[in-house]
């Protein structure tokens, strides 16, 4: 079995973590070309100290959200103290509906966030026009487009401040960890005066690290993730986040994000490379949607998205691909936000029915390095012989 997500780690890496001389976020900062950059334990923890900074520096208390997004973005908004409210995502780029955004936007919006999808770049020029029209920030969700590129800048660096994602499930992983980055001296202090308070991970759970990593590190391989995968599916997701741990990032992660981010452009490239092979491969076949990519963007797929005409269709291709390739899709969130959180939104009619279609009929074909061409071939002709028993489109 291949799992859905992969960063290749090494022994060197591990090793590097254990008393390497290289630092993920230095390296991260001169990449990128921020000029402030802020690692945490997690990506979560990162758009958490965004918003504790925003707020001291704003009355307002609305933060503008896409419906069909991570769930677990709505903690640290209301960990903040701040109220979530929801924007409608596009069947056309299963992104923020950059036209329909304004009618979300008023004077109480603190911060817009767009996410980049999938690693999908989102209409940022867009997003930040009618933000700056109401005055508010734009607060861009990078966690699943470490890779990706609008007009040659990365993805995270095109908004007033952005946060990535280092968790095991990302582009590149360091097990756990998150960043802030901003260009702006207000902006960044106002973040670096909550990030220097964090406190550290508690001792047991430093020395847990190393050995999570190891165990990580083999699971990602096909041998190895057939072998554990009984003890791998216990850290799955399975249940309902409720709150998260606010840490500062360890030595080990910044030194093994270190050395492993010499390789990134090799991971992001490989990405990049699979996920055009399967928008061409794909485009044509009947029965599926794809997502338009944004013109002058690079794309360093997290996973490939594609949208099915009904979700017994989804479901049953997802359980093929697994049963006769041995590959690992994923269905990702079951529901979008509205549907999970009470927030106040009313059942019915349903108020973002775009991005309940997208819960309900998404399936995610891996990316990552450790997917070759002829697995992704074989999904391509299982996709193809798949929808050829059903009609319409969706």
């Amino acid at each position: 079995m291949i799992p859905s997500v992969g960063t290749p780690i090494g022994i060197r890496d591990i090793l590097q973590g254990l008393s390497g001389d290289k630092d993920l976020p230095d390296v991260f900062r001169r990449c990128t070309g921020v000029r402030y950059c802020y690692f945490t334990n997690s990506g979560t923890t990162a758009f958490y100290l965004i918003l504790r900074a925003l707020k001291t520096l704003s009355s307002r208390r609305k933060v503008v959200l896409p419906a069909y997004t991570a769930p677990s973005l709505i903690l640290p908004v209301r960990k903040a103290g701040l109220k979530p409210a929801l924007a409608e995502v596009s069947l056309d780029t299963f992104n923020l509906d950059v036209d329909r955004l304004e009618d979300y936007v008023d004077e109480d919006t603190l911060c817009v966030v767009p996410v980049h999808m999938f690693g999908l770049p989102c209409d940022m020029t867009g997003v930040k026009e009618i933000a700056r029209s109401k005055d508010a920030f734009v607060v861009e969700d990078a966690a699943s487009s470490l890779g990706s590129e609008l007009d040659g800048r990365p993805t995270g660096t095109l908004g007033d401040l952005g946060f990535y994602s280092f968790n095991r499930g990302k582009n590149l992983t360091t097990l756990t960890g998150g960043c802030v980055v901003t260009d702006s001296d207000r902006l960044g202090d106002a973040v670096g005066g909550h990030w220097r308070r964090l406190p550290r991970p508690p001792g047991i759970s430093r020395l847990l690290i190393p050995a999570k990593t190891v165990g990580l590190a083999l699971a990602f391989r096909p041998l190895g993730y057939t072998l554990l995968y009984p003890i791998v599916a216990r850290f799955k997701y399975t249940e309902l986040h409720t709150d998260f741990d606010v840490f500062a990032y360890t030595k080990f992660q910044a030194r093994m994000g270190g050395s492993l981010f010499l390789r990134a452009e090799e991971v992001f490239r490989m990405r990049e490379e699979n996920g055009a092979f399967l928008y061409d491969s794909l485009s044509e076949v009947e029965g599926l949607k794809l997502p338009k990519i944004p013109p002058n963007s690079r794309v360093a797929f997290n996973q490939f998205p594609i949208l099915l005409g009904n979700k017994t269709v989804r479901d049953s291709l997802h359980l093929r691909i697994r049963k006769e390739l041995g590959l690992e899709t994923t269905l990702l969130y079951p529901e979008p936000i509205h549907r999970i959180y009470d927030l106040g939104y009313e059942a019915s009619p349903d108020p973002f029915p775009n991005s309940t279609r997208l819960a309900r009929r998404l399936l995610l074909i891996p990316t990552h390095p450790l997917v070759r061409r002829e697995m992704l071939e074989g999904v391509v002709e299982l996709i193809r012989g798949h929808l050829s028993c059903y009609r319409g489109g969706t």
